[in-house]
């Protein structure tokens, strides 16, 4: 993941997107036609009073891939501070003005994918990462909370226990996923201190105005290699393919 990328949640007429393509993933997008702007009955009175730093406009637009095998179309909408203003001064003493637009990008469709999910994860697990990638410009709580769903369900698909038996012989069902995380981590660790770290930032969804675009990117870090040796398991199926041929003395191809 290009953590410095997404990091960025803004851009400027004079420095444009340049992010990846949800379909190809190899081209990167830019604007099709002119981004169309509109100002805001906020804005109009900021522009009646004179406010000299930045104008509220609402703008949108279409993406269209660079890469000629795809030019997949994205559509963008969000909040635009047009007119905003700085001063530099110059050799001679002079003062320049500059002004310049800020894009406060807010939706995506179809959504861009901040890290890519690869086939082998489960439909229920990739439905929810992407719906946590679709709210990362809107609303960081409940891109917390999509995590935290895709969480419980990569529990699933590694047949985590719901339940436990107690000392006396009976089931007793998790209450908490904190519980339920803890136990598996009986059977893996490693894999455990992945979801629970996740968990961790998941529940500030729950708490609005706490989380942090820096703690969404620190949980796709971490999504991303728990997907590696969760579902992919790269390493361990490079360690089989070395096992069988050196067993076979030779290419998996010949007879």
């Amino acid at each position: 993941m290009n953590r410095e990328l997404w990091k960025n949640r803004t851009f400027t007429n004079e420095n444009p997107i340049n992010y990846p393509c949800p379909k190809c993933s190899v081209g990167f997008l830019t604007p099709k036609k002119q981004i169309l702007t509109e100002i805001t009955p906020t804005g109009t009175e900021m522009e009646y009073h004179g406010y000299p730093n930045g104008i509220e406009h609402i703008f949108s637009g279409t993406l269209i891939c660079k890469n000629k095998d795809c030019k997949e179309l994205v559509s963008i909408s969000g909040q635009c501070l047009r007119d905003i203003q700085t001063g530099k001064e110059l050799q001679s003493g002079e003062m320049a003005e500059h002004r310049f637009s800020t894009y406060y990008l807010k939706f995506f469709y179809p959504n861009l994918k901040i890290i890519a999910l690869p086939k082998e994860v489960s439909e229920n697990v990739a439905e929810q990462i992407n719906l946590s990638f679709s709210h990362y410009f809107n609303d960081l709580s409940s891109c917390a909370n999509r995590i935290r769903n895709g969480i419980e369900l990569i529990l699933d698909d590694l047949n985590a226990p719901k339940w436990r038996k107690t000392n006396d012989g009976n089931k007793q069902v998790f209450k908490t996923l904190h519980s339920r995380i803890e136990h598996y981590g009986k059977r893996n660790k490693k894999i455990s201190d992945h979801l629970l770290a996740l968990k961790i930032i998941g529940n500030e969804g729950s708490h609005v105005g706490l989380v942090e675009s820096d703690d969404i990117l620190d949980a796709y870090e971490i999504l991303e290699e728990l997907i590696e040796f969760t579902y992919v398991k790269k390493k361990e199926r490079i360690a089989q393919l070395v096992k069988e041929i050196v067993s076979r003395r030779k290419p998996r191809s010949k007879e």
